[in-house]
């Protein structure tokens, strides 16, 4: 392959082009990103961006990968897959013999928010140091919509800082699909010590407004929740209207082969947010929104995409996240969103430490651990010897809960 391109400049793609290089590719190397900014690492926005505890400029990636040409700035717009080209936004063509997409996700309800003072998303870097802006002045009234791990992170952040903070979450407990009932549990028992008020079993009806300016949120249960910052954490969506007319499978991202080649291509590979993919212990295609899962596919994919399809290998890394709330280490292994129950199987949660194995049917298919992320990663490797851990091809052993 004389020319490869890489849609999307964030760590996917990032890592896709450092490891493209560190496996001796000495092709055209082209990497096309929407953003204007240099690579950066989105993971710390949620956590120590938005706490102050990392500058801006300790987000950036090292941009030092050789021979790239660098197109920040610029939009794919659409995929020429028979002509091999990617289109951009201003209708130039990029032509490639192989194509890693990197497209990412971007967050849902941004155009509820575009425009209102003091409501807000975060996905990007320019929305992290707005909304740091915001969560800077004394005394906020804070809602965040969203029961997830950025959501909770966000609503910790709010209220340690000061803020009367209310989390609204269309579910009983927040958190559930993320790390499982009895770490939820654990989660919602801290968020309220910590002085969060929860607002269970809603959903976000409208955002309420006066002259430009986010001044509550009205929900579907008829609830008027009056605030100053308003913020959105409601999940995601794939970056994939430009591969649409391709012939690729993009329902819920693009849909890829366990070798990260996407169906029906021999040139194309996913990583990152926006692949779909199977595995093993999940029994279904999943697409996997962590930090290690991103380098996992990003290598994996273009040590494939050089091998060829024939002689490509599956990834079979777990999917790994971490995330510290109300100062408790969270730490996860597997998949806790596709698992029908749960239990204590080292510790105490009322201890404050404990391992939790989390399984559909007779299968465990995740691990999620308080505190103990040492104890997390032994018990990983003795239960999935073959999956707990897998080699960058690159040289670089990815540990489980690093």
């Amino acid at each position: 392959m004389r020319r490869i391109v890489v849609v999307g400049a964030s760590l996917a793609g990032h890592h896709a082009a450092a490891s493209l290089r560190g496996l001796g590719y000495a092709g055209e190397l082209t990497v096309i990103g929407s953003e204007h900014h240099p690579p950066y690492d989105r993971y710390p926005l949620s956590k120590a961006f938005l706490t102050g505890d990392t500058d801006r400029a300790g987000l950036d990636l090292p941009t030092e990968v050789p021979g790239v040409d660098w197109r920040l700035g610029s939009a794919a717009t659409r995929l020429d897959l028979d002509g091999r080209a990617v289109v951009l936004n201003t209708d130039e063509r990029i032509p490639f013999d192989g194509l890693v997409v990197a497209s990412g996700s971007r967050a849902r309800h941004r155009r509820m928010v575009d425009g209102l003072g003091g409501a807000f998303v975060l996905r990007t870097v320019d929305d992290a140091v707005a909304l740091r802006a915001a969560l800077s002045a004394p005394e906020r009234r804070v809602v965040v919509v969203g029961g997830g791990l950025i959501g909770a992170e966000i609503a910790a952040t709010a209220v340690e800082a000061g803020h009367a903070t209310t989390l609204v979450h269309p579910g009983e407990i927040p958190t559930l699909h993320a790390v499982g009932l009895p770490v939820a549990e654990h989660l919602r028992d801290l968020h309220r010590a910590a002085g969060v008020t929860l607002h269970a079993g809603a959903r976000l009806r409208v955002l309420l407004a006066d002259r430009g300016v986010v001044t509550g949120a009205l929900l579907d249960d008829g609830s008027r929740l009056l605030a100053d910052v308003v913020v959105m954490a409601t999940g995601t969506e794939p970056n994939v209207e430009w591969l649409q007319g391709s012939g690729l499978e993009t329902h819920g991202g693009l849909h890829c082969a366990s070798t990260l080649f996407a169906e029906g291509s021999g040139r194309v590979v996913g990583a990152g947010d926006v692949v779909r993919l199977p595995h093993p212990l999940a029994e279904e295609t999943v697409r996997v929104e962590h930090w290690a899962s991103t380098r996992h596919q990003a290598a994996r994919a273009v040590e494939n995409l050089l091998l060829g399809p024939d002689r490509a290998r599956s990834l079979t890394a777990l999917p790994e996240f971490g995330t510290r709330i109300h100062g408790a280490r969270i730490r996860g292994v597997g998949f806790p969103q596709v698992a029908d129950r749960a239990g204590v199987v080292w510790g105490s949660l009322r201890g404050g430490s404990a391992v939790v194995a989390l399984a559909r049917g007779k299968t465990t298919v995740a691990l999620v651990s308080v505190n103990a992320d040492r104890v997390l990663h032994a018990l990983s490797r003795q239960l999935w010897p073959d999956y707990a851990i897998d080699r960058d091809p690159a040289g670089v052993a990815q540990p489980v809960a690093s």
